[in-house]
């Protein structure tokens, strides 16, 4: 009876491996080319992009792949936590959108020159929102409406000068905004969006707002 036992551990431990290392192996298959895919087997599955820097990545190409990849039956509608790292995109996969079941996003050390309308306010589970070290220029209207689950957003080292004035009010229903970090950005000017932030936030949920504001000054002899 023991080694009828032991026997259907180990056989249950080899098709587990057999999984992980298919898992794997699709992964790495469908993995742009000249960068590096991991992904944690878990009930919680977290997907990893990073392309390294690498020069050589033609961001057309790359955003097809990483469509292929995201739309895939090991990650589409599986995925809960997904990073894209150190890439020449300027835009945002539209496949990205449909990742519902997101609840962290990490959109690091690109390119992108703007966020997409139309795509956040269909991850209705994002907790967190990262797009540090981009060339993104504004926060349009509409961008954010509808996460209420969102709780931190880090918009770091872009180049942010415009805020739309409904990016977070009250219509935006971001009840669980707690932390906003804007730092090193191109912000001029305090608009009434930083009262919004202030007041959506639940009484016992405090917003957090770091940011840096350019002061112009103008002397005059």
């Amino acid at each position: 009876m023991y080694t009828l036992l032991a026997t259907t551990v180990l056989l249950l431990l080899s098709i587990s491996q057999t999984t992980v290392c298919s898992t794997s192996a699709i992964i790495g298959t469908l993995c742009p080319t000249n960068c590096s895919c991991t992904m944690t087997e878990s009930s919680r599955p977290q997907l990893t992009v990073n392309c390294l820097g690498q020069v050589d990545v033609d961001s057309g190409q790359l955003t097809n792949q990483l469509n292929s990849l995201l739309s895939s039956n090991l990650t589409y509608g599986r995925v809960t936590s997904l990073s894209i790292t150190n890439t020449p995109l300027t835009q945002v996969p539209r496949s990205v959108c449909r990742l519902t079941t997101l609840t962290q996003l990490h959109l690091d050390n690109n390119r992108l020159t703007r966020l997409p309308d139309n795509c956040f306010t269909n991850l209705t589970a994002l907790t967190l929102l990262s797009a540090c070290r981009n060339n993104i220029r504004e926060l349009q209207d509409g961008l954010f409406d509808g996460l209420h689950l969102l709780k931190t957003l880090l918009l770091s080292y872009n180049r942010i000068s415009s805020i739309g004035l409904r990016v977070f009010n009250g219509s935006a229903v971001l009840s669980s905004l707690k932390y906003i970090v804007l730092l090193r950005n191109r912000i001029q000017t305090l608009e009434p969006w930083i009262y919004y932030v202030a007041v959506n936030g639940l009484p016992e949920k405090k917003a957090e707002l770091t940011l840096a504001i350019i002061i112009s000054v103008s002397l005059q002899s």
